[in-house]
């Protein structure tokens, strides 16, 4: 069955899925439904948050929130950024969210030695009723941006040579950090392919934060190679993802 049959896709019900599985529950960021009582709760309990469409694609309609001065807050909206007072800071989330289903998540500081912000492409394919790790790569979002997908900037880059240049990682912390990312995309695919589960394929998006600490941002069921792994210098990955795809079921 095509993965265009199975378009419905909730940000927020693969978190709860997700938070109930005590093999990944621990990788998960706080994440609710957008409401005006989940939004006054999480803006004061975290200093910054992310809200994404429930159902959105390639960060579209992300907002960043991040606490300042003074009872003002940062709010960036695409390429707009502006300070906004904490009394109309609701008035102005409503204003972009408008009647679309919004989810508000902890923000996690995924960021290289250089202050760049960045995230994990994780590919996994079932082949012959196993699911397995097709690829990982880097992604890094332009200097000063959120978002790292390509079609805001972001460019690729190939596992081992981000975990030395942009983490600083000895080739022992890449060989550990690599192990548990591994462990971490099986179990994720694992639960969620309970919920779809004519799917033969998943990618899950990770951030790592300064303590090395593993955290999933979202879980892709329509995953394309087009604009992560076939960007990469070396197209090895992609074309064994490829090739999984091809034996998948």
């Amino acid at each position: 069955m095509s993965v265009q049959e199975y378009h419905i896709k909730s940000k927020l019900a693969v978190a709860y899925q997700l938070i109930h599985s005590p093999e990944v529950s621990r990788h998960i960021p706080d994440t609710d439904l957008l409401r005006e009582y989940s939004f006054k709760k999480m803006t004061k309990k975290y200093d910054k948050v992310y809200i994404k469409p429930d159902r959105g694609r390639k960060s579209r309609g992300v907002i960043r929130i991040e606490k300042g001065k003074n009872g003002l807050y940062k709010m960036r909206h695409g390429t707009h950024t502006q300070e906004v007072d904490s009394n109309d800071l609701w008035t102005k989330v409503k204003e972009i969210a408008g009647d679309t289903k919004y989810v508000i998540q902890q923000a996690v500081e995924s960021v290289t030695n250089g202050g760049r912000h960045f995230d994990l492409r994780c590919h996994a394919v079932r082949v012959n009723g196993k699911w397995k790790v097709g690829g990982i790569c880097g992604r890094l979002g332009q200097r000063g941006s959120i978002i790292t997908t390509s079609h805001h900037g972001g460019t690729r880059r190939c596992l081992k040579r981000f975990f030395s240049r942009h983490l600083g990682y000895s080739k022992q912390q890449s060989l550990n950090m690599k192990r548990r990312l591994d462990k971490c995309v099986l179990n994720t695919v694992r639960r969620v392919s309970q919920m779809y589960p004519n799917l033969i394929e998943f990618a899950v998006d990770i951030g790592i934060d300064r303590k090395k600490r593993i955290w999933i941002y979202e879980v892709n069921i329509e995953p394309l190679t087009r604009g992560n792994f076939k960007m990469l210098p070396d197209l090895t990955l992609y074309r064994r993802i490829q090739s999984m795809r091809r034996k998948a079921k």
